[in-house]
């Protein structure tokens, strides 16, 4: 199959390319801003429609387009002249009042966009856009229309404007790495990608219109003319999906990012933080994106990434960034008792491994080779914080107000109190602390459940019981107040008000006690008085706090909801931070992993491998790993770190 580079215009042909398959409901999504406030400042509108590939999905010609607008007192005119392309301004028409209204898409997703191309250069601006799926109603999938949502994002834009800076102008180049004959079926198997479902030249014109969307919505103000930053993007398509090599070059630096398997679905999004790529910390050396939604990073370990999406645990390859397993609700049979969602925690044992634990339905271990789940009690956990399990294997679980002791899989005592147990259990040698929401804090023989003490703290105790050195740690969230007792007798040893709730346990950090409250305070307090050694005040809303050593050196690595990474030294002052333009969730880990994750892709029976290019190094070397709230996990180098 013969294969070559074919370099591509941004503007579309005229000709019609068909049907592009697609799907699509339609909900708000990002609005571009543009000129003009204030009714004297509204321009009167020349619409025009472009539908460049969608299945059934429902059209708007100019004059509804038109009439729309007018309906929410938009002054609009119809284009009357014969426009083909989607970024051609019409002959005659001030390209200040042009709007140009694009719908397009792949597989279960659409996309709908409002363009402008004005200036002197007709550079391109996103107006607005607008993502949307097929969904079902009355029990039949349908499509809604797009046009109303995307008319009404012009309001939000008018508002704002006049505080809106210029985008940076990128010169922006498309190349087609790939002529693709007919898919090779003489065998009885073929590649995923030797099995094109559209060819190129259905594929590129409406990945046209989504890569300049993407650039818009990055920052950026795609131009054909010549402009000091430029990209030049190669696209090679395969079955589905898209590889793509960005190379940009920038004022101070050049940068090239690939390769990139991109699906269908995720076109404009994958896209758009590519674009947003220049912007980001230059540590960033690898992502992948296992969901199109949230993910919570759980850990690593061995060869495993685990991770939550959807209140669902997987697993990935570390060398492929391929999921392995998830560990799901069981389908069963139509019932109509509402199923119970699974919810899953995880722990470090005394090894420091790292063990994953469903604690709803009934409490089981989730084996990390291959999802599946080892039987620990028949009994749920009222949370993920009420169980515990000692190195021996021995476990203790809370249901509401009882405390239940298991060993080998059996019980061996419960016993219950007059009030609910909202803090603990914490497995010690020869007991089982648990606290209650009147107050109380109580130790139980582990061997027959005989009560040791009893004592009163701060009313409602909640959450895990940490263990710090010698001494375990109760929060209260009535009082706001950390306590840490002596688990011999239950005395406390000292106090510290935190003025708020916790954003997560306390934990122990080179013989300091980390506290991290929802207020955004970070506290490092003595283990033995509870005295503040320092403080940091952060500016918004931490994630999370994790520890990691870097080339021997304790930093806690902070997560927030800025999008930046920041690891703070042993006196909590900053000491790096990279810039990853998105919202982080979960921890960051520091793991083992090789330089790039291999692409799941391969190239058409006898095309070119550029694009699609393996591990340069087949080792593993430390990287930082983080999560984000798009569902992409980064993987970040650490060089320059100190």
């Amino acid at each position: 199959m013969k294969s070559l580079l074919r370099e591509c215009s941004l503007r579309l042909s005229p000709r019609p390319y068909g049907r592009v398959w697609l799907a699509a409901i339609f909900c708000v999504g990002h609005c571009a801003l543009f000129a003009g406030a204030g009714d004297a400042a509204r321009p009167e509108w020349v619409v025009s429609s472009f539908d460049l590939g969608a299945v059934d999905q429902m059209q708007a010609t100019n004059a509804v387009l038109a009439d729309e607008l007018k309906a929410q007192e938009w002054p609009a005119i119809p284009s009357k002249s014969a426009i083909r392309e989607w970024d051609k301004v019409p002959d005659g028409v001030d390209p200040s009042r042009w709007v140009s209204f694009v719908t397009v898409g792949f597989g279960k997703r659409a996309e709908a966009y409002a363009f402008q191309f004005s200036g002197p250069r007709g550079d391109a601006k996103l107006l607005a856009h607008i993502f949307h799926r097929k969904r079902p109603i009355r029990g039949v999938e349908q499509w809604t229309s797009p046009f109303v949502n995307l008319i009404n994002g012009f309001r939000v834009g008018q508002e704002t404007a006049a505080t809106t800076p210029e985008s940076p102008l990128l010169q922006t180049e498309i190349i087609e790495a790939l002529e693709t004959a007919d898919p090779d079926t003489s065998g009885k198997e073929a590649s995923l990608d030797s099995a094109l479902t559209l060819p190129p030249k259905k594929v590129m014109p409406p990945l046209r219109a989504i890569i300049m969307a993407a650039a818009c919505s990055a920052g950026w103000t795609p131009t054909l003319q010549p402009a000091p930053n430029r990209v030049r993007i190669e696209v090679r398509v395969l079955d589905q999906a898209c590889s793509f090599r960005f190379t940009f070059h920038l004022k101070d630096r050049e940068l090239t990012i690939g390769p990139q398997r991109v699906p269908w679905e995720e076109y404009h999004d994958q896209l758009t933080l590519l674009f947003r790529r220049p912007t980001l910390s230059q540590n960033i050396v690898d992502l992948v994106r296992p969901n199109a939604g949230t993910i919570e990073l759980l850990g690593v370990e061995a060869n495993r990434i685990f991770y939550l999406a959807d209140d669902e645990i997987t697993a990935l390859d570390t060398g492929t960034g391929l999921a392995l397993w998830p560990v799901r609700v069981p389908q069963g049979k139509v019932s109509p008792i509402p199923k119970v969602i699974q919810s899953f925690t995880t722990r470090r044992d005394a090894a420091d491994k790292l063990r994953l634990y469903r604690w709803t339905t009934a409490l089981a271990e989730i084996a990390p080779a291959d999802g599946k789940l080892i039987p620990l009690a028949p009994l749920a956990a009222s949370t993920g914080s009420s169980f515990d399990i000692a190195p021996n294997g021995d476990l203790a679980i809370v249901q509401g107000s009882r405390v239940s002791l298991f060993s080998g899989g059996r019980e061996v005592w419960n016993v219950s109190e007059s009030h609910a147990i909202t803090c603990g259990p914490r497995l010690d040698a020869d007991r089982v602390l648990i606290g209650t929401d009147r107050g109380e804090l109580i130790a139980l023989a582990r061997a027959d459940h005989r009560v040791l003490w009893r004592t009163a703290i701060d009313p409602r105790p909640f959450g895990l019981i940490a263990g710090i050195g010698a001494r375990r740690c109760i929060f209260s969230n009535q009082s706001e107040t950390l306590s840490a007792i002596d688990p011999a007798d239950g005395k406390i040893a000292w106090r510290f008000a935190a003025g708020d709730l916790l954003a997560q346990p306390p934990l122990l950090f080179e013989n300091s006690v980390i506290v991290v409250t929802k207020g955004n305070r970070i506290v490092s307090l003595s283990p033995e008085s509870g005295a503040v050694i320092s403080e940091q005040r952060w500016p918004t809303w931490v994630v999370s706090l994790q520890p990691v050593k870097i080339s021997g050196r304790p930093r806690l690595a902070v997560n927030d909801v800025s999008g930046k990474l920041t690891l703070l030294a042993e006196n909590l002052k900053p000491v790096w931070e990279a810039t990853l333009g998105t919202r982080l969730t979960g921890r960051t880990v520091l793991a083992p992993l090789p330089d790039k994750w291999k692409t799941s892709g391969r190239p058409a029976k006898g095309g070119t491998d550029e694009l699609l290019d393996a591990i340069a190094d087949p080792g593993a070397k430390p990287f930082l790993l983080t999560s984000d709230s798009a569902g992409f996990l980064f993987k970040i180098s650490l060089e320059g770190i100190q």
